[in-house]
């Protein structure tokens, strides 16, 4: 089972879901049955709504075991881990996309397996000050559920020895649509920093990358995250971050060995930093961002293609073509060329034997009559 924090649709860890399902179907010598829910009550702080959905997942496998739980997100695994004895005690469960400070390892139990995330939010702090060396104002965009209040206290903490360079802004307090509002008046030399928006002030929900796509639409400074199930090439600029592909990768990876029969509590996994960052060229386009202000190492994605690069085959087919084409042309304008300069010289072979004949034939004619009224002439 795949249990989703939230809801299936929310960031970052949708991508982690979608990434192990495709891992799955690659790594797994079985065939696998999966199945999806969503831990929806961590959206709000109603314990009643948790305890029935306990009891619902209880009561939908207890004819039905389940082989494997992967626990996608902190909030999932906080759920988990508040309920394991009821839930499913002795069911094998692997956390992922978890930073490790949301896991209580001492209450990992022997049946638990764990590959955590590490955030590095001085890493973070020094990307936007290298890319953006005269900033003076970042705003953190953050919603207020218990999951999101948790890494603003997080953040807030590990930002001030950046507080003598910097100015934040805290958003977590305003609705999505007041943010919007100082979003798009921010002053000049200010950056964002999206941290998350699942549940604003106001209560109201947001899915995919909704809010985050509104707020490109209107902010007027570039906007940054370590998020990379936020990196899709529109509205992130870039910088650390995690790896999707790679933290689904060693989990799936795990989650073979655990269904292969290994014990899961024996299978320790170190928690895995940043990747290498990325950046996105065209927000570096429209922010002014030079590549020489980038980190050493850094990955460019998104860059526009030229006009050669986007229709290389074409054009090479062209080119080809016209070459053929000319080669074709040049060997039958050099045929004819060879043809004539042959025919002139037969016509200038032919006009000189003509030439010759008609000096020779009187010569020849005289000498047989000379031969022939040669010698004495008798009488007779």
């Amino acid at each position: 089972m795949l249990l989703h924090s939230f809801g299936r649709e929310f960031r970052p860890w949708s991508e982690y879901a979608k990434t192990i399902r495709i891992e799955l179907n690659r790594q797994s010598p079985w065939p696998l049955d999966i199945h999806d829910h969503s831990v929806i009550s961590a959206r709000f702080s109603d314990p009643n709504a948790e305890l029935a959905f306990v009891e619902y997942l209880r009561t939908l496998y207890s004819e039905r075991p389940l082989d494997l739980i992967f626990c996608i997100g902190a909030p999932a695994a906080d759920f988990v881990q508040r309920h394991r004895e009821q839930l499913f005690p002795i069911t094998p469960m692997l956390y992922t996309a978890v930073e490790q400070r949301r896991v209580r390892y001492s209450s990992l139990t022997e049946n638990d397996a764990v590959v955590a995330l590490v955030h590095d939010f001085a890493a973070v702090f020094e990307n936007i000050l290298r890319v953006l060396p005269d900033i003076k104002t970042v705003a953190v965009v953050n919603g207020k559920s218990s999951a999101e209040q948790f890494w603003e206290g997080e953040l807030r903490r590990e930002a001030k020895p950046f507080e003598n360079r910097i100015t934040f802004k805290w958003y977590s307090e305003l609705s999505f649509k007041d943010i919007l509002k100082d979003a798009a008046a921010l002053p000049p030399r200010s950056a964002i920093l999206w941290e998350s928006m699942s549940v604003d002030a106001a209560g109201v929900v947001y899915e995919g990358d909704t809010a985050l796509t509104s707020l490109h639409s209107v902010a007027n400074a570039p906007i940054f995250t370590y998020l990379a199930g936020f990196f899709a090439g529109r509205e992130i600029v870039g910088g650390p971050m995690h790896s999707v592909v790679e933290g689904s990768r060693q989990t799936v990876a795990i989650a073979i060995r655990i269904l292969g029969g290994e014990k899961a509590a024996d299978i320790k996994t170190p928690a895995i930093g940043f990747a290498t960052p990325q950046f996105n060229w065209r927000e570096m386009q429209r922010w002014g961002i030079s590549e020489s202000s980038l980190p050493p190492g850094s990955e460019i994605r998104f860059r526009d293609l030229t006009v050669l690069e986007q229709y290389r085959i074409p054009i090479l087919a062209v080119i080809a073509a016209l070459l053929l084409q000319s080669a074709l042309i040049a060997w039958l304008i050099y045929e004819r060329r060879r043809r004539r300069i042959a025919e002139a010289e037969s016509h200038q072979r032919v006009n000189e034997l003509a030439r010759m004949n008609r000096f020779d034939i009187p010569k020849r004619g005289y000498q047989r009559c000379a031969t022939w009224t040669s010698g004495p002439i008798r009488r007779s």
